[in-house]
């Protein structure tokens, strides 16, 4: 799990859970407690949810390395158009059969369109882990 959610902090306001692009967060119950959670099969780990929290309760879970950077390597790149199909944020440009551009500024970090291309070109910066 890229990120976790504190269930003691969280107000239940659901902003996380409108954010998120990939789905992932989701009200929770229990004891008649409401909260959100994060299923770590879903997250990317782009943070967009721990940024935009109010209440301050989503942070990098330990072990955590935060995307710094995404570009595409021209030289790998087929122009299949896979990135761009499979970015939340439309921040990957281009055409098919030439090779694809990733926009820093709309980029959210998440990975999503490294995971869905299979010449893998790619190309993924991390930070250090979090402890």
């Amino acid at each position: 799990m890229a990120y976790f959610i504190d269930k003691n902090k969280c107000v239940d306001c659901g902003f996380c859970g409108y954010i998120c692009p990939f789905g992932a967060i989701s009200e929770q119950n229990e004891n008649d407690r409401f909260y959100f959670a994060i299923d770590g099969e879903k997250c990317m780990g782009c943070g967009l949810c721990s940024e935009t929290c109010p209440a301050v309760c989503i942070a990098p879970a330990p072990g955590h390395r935060a995307i710094t950077r995404v570009h595409i390597d021209e030289s790998k790149c087929i122009g299949c158009s896979l990135c761009k199909r499979s970015c939340p944020a439309s921040a990957v440009e281009g055409v098919v059969k030439s090779p694809f551009r990733i926009v820093e500024d709309r980029c959210i970090r998440c990975g999503a369109c490294a995971v869905k291309c299979k010449p893998k070109a790619v190309v993924i910066e991390y930070a250090e882990a979090v402890q």
